[in-house]
Formats: structure tokens, sequence, C-alpha cells
């Protein structure tokens, strides 16, 4: 039979039964719009805040008190949503973003929440960072029109994404530290310094989305194991299956008159392990495992980092975007993980056909980064991604910087607000 006989078998089979084939495709496209629907609603029916942090001029503390801030973030999981809400209210788990907003006035913080966990949010944050200041913001992207690039601005931007899986976790900040208190590394320091030095209309944002994940709602924690026995050399556990089990019980019956030495063969094949030695593991895959194994004994979130940088459009000058994705190189380990453009979401094109309608492309891909961060969403739609972060690594990459950090457009807090003494008269406060 040929290839085209072959083929026209197949069409004439499913020419047979498209009165059931044609019903399920469309039931599903109504299912996924559906849920887009619903999902969208409830998005526009959320309410939110943002806050402008203001750091204290002193801060003595490493980037363990801010990765308690994110525990405390993590605190809006819902360990999985019940059924009626997510498929009939359309409810998802809620997320926030921390931000970063520079331009030739300075570097700012921002976090944007639901309004609901508002007060959270602060609490976790004057909890560690007790000087600081927090107050509600007027959105900084309203500073710019809704749609980018036109004929004043131009702009450029990417997603960041992991090299490896998600159960490799990058260089953090316990690397950087050292018992002697000047051979500390602040990891901020670097962005912090190339974000100081932008000129007059030139503003670079970044964005670090997060959305609480866990066992109940995700199965990275299961892949993350995977990927751990693998570099072990254990063998996953076999999955018999319904007719596995039925193969088994025949094969028992039958083998059951057989003499003892014999009995080795019913056991279970999940029974039947390697039992794998880790003296035979090089000093690469030790700190492969132990990073693993660090990596989900903590709380941990979905996370899309992005970076737009907005210029005039006559004069657009890229360089000071480079400096500011180079400091992300430092988190690099190759041992473990490091960080890499999705190229699917920046402001290039690429490939042996990168010539094809080139000024479209581009012009496509800026208004698709621009509205991905300005709608501060992490979505499971290609070509965003995003990856898995623990909050010992979203600290390393967002916290407020320490004392030593001195760059030069880095606004901080002179003075500390005093408060009236607990003894004083309440009369005497409004006379």
């Amino acid at each position: 039979m040929t290839l085209l006989e072959s083929l026209a078998a197949v069409l004439n089979g499913l020419g047979s039964f498209w009165w059931i084939i044609v019903p399920v495709v469309l039931l599903w496209f109504f299912w996924q719009a559906w849920l887009y629907y619903i999902q969208t609603l409830y998005r526009q029916s959320l309410q939110w805040v943002l806050l402008n942090v203001r750091i204290p001029k002193e801060i003595l503390k490493t980037p363990k008190a801010m990765e308690q801030v994110f525990a405390g973030a993590h605190g809006t999981y819902s360990f999985s949503l019940n059924i009626y809400d997510k498929y009939w209210h359309g409810k998802v788990e809620l997320w926030s973003a921390f931000e970063l907003m520079a331009n030739s006035g300075g570097v700012y913080f921002f976090i944007r929440t639901p309004a609901e966990y508002r007060d959270m949010m602060e609490s976790a944050i004057y909890a560690q960072y007790p000087d600081a200041e927090i107050e509600l913001a007027e959105d900084y992207i309203d500073q710019f029109p809704s749609v980018l690039p036109d004929d004043t601005y131009d702009i450029f931007g990417t997603d960041l994404i992991l090299e490896k899986e998600d159960a490799f976790p990058i260089r953090t900040y316990p690397y950087f530290e050292s018992p002697e208190k000047e051979e500390k590394i602040d990891t901020m320091a670097a962005l912090m310094e190339a974000m100081s030095h932008l000129k007059e209309k030139e503003t670079a944002w970044l964005q670090v989305v997060v959305r609480p994940t866990g066992r109940k709602t995700s199965k990275w924690i299961e892949a993350a194991y995977k990927v751990r026995d693998k570099i072990i050399g254990r063998k996953p556990p076999a999955k018999l299956g319904f007719f596995g089990y039925i193969w088994m019980w025949l094969r028992n019956i039958i083998l059951a008159p057989a003499k003892e030495p014999e009995w080795e063969d019913l056991k279970r094949p999940e029974e039947e392990k390697e039992k794998p030695s880790l003296l035979r593991l090089t000093k690469g895959e030790q700190e492969r495992i132990r990073g693993i194994e660090e990596k989900v004994s903590k709380p941990a979130f979905e996370t899309v980092i992005r970076f737009v940088f907005i210029d005039n459009a006559a004069k657009f000058n890229q360089a000071p975007s480079r400096s500011i994705l180079a400091t992300f190189r430092q988190f690099s380990d190759e041992n473990l993980n490091s960080f890499r453009p999705n190229l699917n979401m920046m402001t290039i094109t690429r490939g042996r056909l990168r010539w094809l309608l080139k000024s479209f492309r581009i012009y496509y891909k800026k208004r698709r980064i621009y509205d991905y961060y300005r709608s501060r969403w992490i979505t499971k739609m290609p070509p965003s991604k995003f990856f898995i972060f623990n909050t010992e690594e979203l600290a390393t990459v967002y916290h407020f910087p320490a004392f030593g950090v001195e760059a030069p457009m880095l606004p901080r807090i002179e003075t500390k607000k005093g408060s009236p003494p607990m003894t004083l008269p309440l009369e005497e406060l409004y006379e």
C-alpha cells in the first residue's frame, strides 16, 4: 500500500466518525473560550493598590529579611481552588508584582498587590524593615501612552527565563555572604548602579511578578525529584496500570507452587529499585542534588521577570538596557542554573528568515512586551513563560539594598519619623 493509499484510508476512517470528532473538537474550543471569558471577568473585578516603598538610609539586614517578606506574600496561596470557584467564577491564584522604576530622577521600589492583601503586605515589610515608609502611589506606567512604541518613544524589552529546568536554583545570596562584614556583597549593588546612570528621557522598568504555588496546584516538586533521581541514577517506580496488575496476579498464581528460592520473582517492580551510591557522584553532581533539595524545601512561586527600557525615538540608545541586563549574570552557576533572555519575547528578530517583514515583527514584539508589562499578568500561553522560584531566589533578585550600596540616584529616608510619647494626654494632641 502506497503512502497516498494509506492517507486516503485514514481520511476515510475519520470521515466515518465525523459525527463524534467534530463535537469533541468544538466542545474543547468552547471550553477554552469559556475559561478565558470567566477568568478575564474575574481579573477585571479585582481591586489593586500600588505601594511605593521608601527605604531607610541604614539597612543593616541581609536579604534574609526580604525572604521573610516573600514568605508572607505566599500567605495568599489557596491550596487549590474548589471546582465551582475555578470553573464557574473564573477564580485563579492571586499574584503580586515587585517592581523597580528608574529614570534620571532616581530608582524607586513599588509593590502592586490585591487591595485585600494590602495590610498583610505592609505588615510583612514593616516587620523586617520597621524604618521603611510605605505609601499609596499613582501608577508610574500611566506617565506614558497606553500604546508604545509611537512617534515620540521607542522601547526595548524582554522576559528573563531560566537556562535549565526549574529544579535547579540560581546562585543565591548565601553564596555572596561571608562572616567578615567587609566581604559581604549585596547582589542589588550592580543593578542599582546600572539604573542610577540613566539620562533625561530614559526610563527603565523591571518587574518580578509572583504567584504562589505548591504541591496542590503544581507538579514542579515531582518534576524536580525526577531530575534529582536521574542525576543519582535511581530508577523511578514502575507504574503497572490496570492490565499490569492483572498480569502480575496471573503470574503470581502460576508461580505460587514454585520452590522457595523462586519466590524472588514475586516482588513488585517498585520493590526492585537500584540502590544508588552517592560516593560515585562527582562534586558538581552532589552540588546539583543539594541545590534541588534546598529549593524544594522552601515556599515557591510561579515567576515572571520582565524588563522594559524606554527612550526618545529620535535618539534611541540601547546601551543602558544592556548594562542592566548584564547584572543578572552574577547569579549564574554552571553546575546549577542561570538567566537568559526569552528570545520569543525579546524585541528582535531571529532565525534564517529574520529579514522577512522585519519592521512589522519587531513592532509587534514591542507592543506585546509593553502590553504584558502594563497588564502585570502571568500567563501559561506562549510565548510568555513563567518559571519556579522559591523565596530565597526571589530575595536574591529583589530586595532593598543594604547600607553599603552607594548608588548615586538611590533615594533613601534621611530621618526617622517620631511618635508622640505614650504618656502625652490625648487632649494636648488636638489643641
